[in-house]
């Protein structure tokens, strides 16, 4: 696992719908934070306790606190009753659904935090080419309807956008510049496959963000009355980390952290940089695993929102049948879910994910998109936190897209690095 400062204790704490949970890591050493009064389980309580624990434990007090977001946006979004800002949902296709039930998220989670649908003529295919022009008028008309309805959060998701944005940002300017001070949101942020995933992943990136600039305000509060150089992380959903700034711009890169951290929480409990761990979930038995400290993750269907989204969390499948001639120790830990989220969050590094498509015509043309990749996700995770110099590719992979030209691949990069602890607050 990556030293974090020998001097230095680090703090994980994971917010769970009714309370919050804290550990406090200093080497091999791991602590379980109570809170400073039994009626101080609430965030700042926590926090609090945590950062008194870390000065007694290590000579130089807490290096950062890392913060579990996902429990708390899991139970918002689930809760009917939960304050959701209201979300308009724009899809720019070359012509809309004529089944209403595909101009619908299958996801009914999804579809009840979508005040207002409205389709857009325009598009391009995976490689770029335009499959329909922007349809203006249509643009000015829709303008013209959301300014009049109060909403404020707008997705936008556009056919073929990984490879070329310009008629979601087009749409992006004109909305903004109609509705001053809307919250957007842009599929072509995030990269990944797939019109419902995508569409999903910046609705719930709408729909969680005020609740995620209330949690983080919180937090920033609190540490500033604290003792101490106290840095604020966020954990993602790959297991990494970004900085407040980097979450409050994309919320939803925080959802469904919390299995990727306790995977690693639990590998760095057992001393194991490489593992498979065995977890159980609302009864049952799932299993995940862990190579060079990072847990193994990609895009997928986190459990309760019924569709898939294009931010990676982590693989937890059935629990296996003991194989022979594993090449990696199983474990299965005795600690808390909570514990082991907390210490995962403690110990996690800057992180960053890149899925997109290409059009390679030769072996020389495929390095250099890898290159292109691997230096822009590299760029990313020095966004997110990492120190200079200590950034590496954990994961690299190119396949080929099924029914699409010879040449289209899907590229695919995760880079972690060691944090930057000249961030922290002075």
């Amino acid at each position: 696992m990556p030293a974090q400062g020998d001097d230095v204790a680090q703090i994980g704490v994971t917010l769970r719908p009714h309370r919050a949970y804290a550990a406090v890591v200093h080497g091999a050493t791991v602590r379980a934070v109570e809170p400073v009064a039994p009626a101080r389980t609430d965030l700042e309580g926590v926090i609090a306790a945590a950062v008194g624990v870390a000065l007694r434990a290590a000579p130089g007090g807490a290096g950062a606190v890392t913060v579990d977001l996902a429990p708390l946006l899991l139970d918002t979004l689930v809760r009917p009753e939960a304050e959701v800002p209201p979300v308009a949902a724009v899809r720019i296709v070359p012509r809309a659904a004529t089944d209403p039930a595909l101009a619908r998220s299958p996801a009914e989670l999804v579809e009840r935090r979508i005040a207002r649908r409205w389709t857009v003529s325009g598009g391009h295919d995976l490689l770029g080419n335009e499959l329909a022009p922007l349809d203006g008028e249509g643009l000015a008309l829709l303008c013209e309807e959301l300014a009049g309805t109060g909403i404020r959060h707008v997705a936008v998701v556009a056919a073929g956008s990984q490879a070329r944005p310009a008629h979601e940002r087009e749409v992006a300017d004109a909305v903004l510049a109609a509705v001053p001070g809307a919250r957007i949101s842009v599929a072509s942020d995030y990269g990944g496959q797939g019109l419902v995933a995508r569409e999903t992943t910046v609705v719930l990136d709408c729909a969680l963000t005020a609740l995620t600039e209330r949690v983080l305000d919180r937090c920033e509060r609190t540490l500033a009355r604290l003792p101490g150089s106290l840095e604020l992380r966020v954990a993602r959903g790959d297991g990494g980390y970004s900085t407040p700034s980097r979450i409050r711009v994309t919320p939803v890169v925080a959802f469904g952290a919390t299995e990727a951290l306790e995977l690693c929480g639990a590998a760095h409990l057992a001393g194991l940089d490489d593992c498979r761990v065995l977890l159980t979930h609302d009864g049952r038995a799932l299993a995940g695993e862990v190579r060079h400290g990072l847990a193994a993750v990609r895009p997928d269907e986190p459990a309760g929102i019924g569709t898939e989204l294009v931010v990676p969390t982590a693989v937890l499948t059935p629990e296996p049948p003991a194989r022979p001639g594993d090449d990696v120790p199983v474990i299965r830990p005795r600690e808390g879910p909570s514990l082991l989220a907390c210490v995962g969050a403690a110990i996690s590094r800057p992180a960053s994910w890149l899925d997109e498509v290409a059009f390679i015509e030769s072996g020389a043309e495929l390095d250099r998109v890898r290159r292109d990749a691997e230096e822009r996700a590299t760029a990313m995770v020095m966004a997110n936190g990492a120190a200079p110099g200590t950034t590496h590719v954990a994961e690299i992979s190119t396949v080929a897209v099924p029914y699409s030209p010879s040449g289209t691949v899907r590229v695919r990069v995760r880079v972690a690095g060691l944090p930057d602890t000249s961030l922290a607050r002075r």
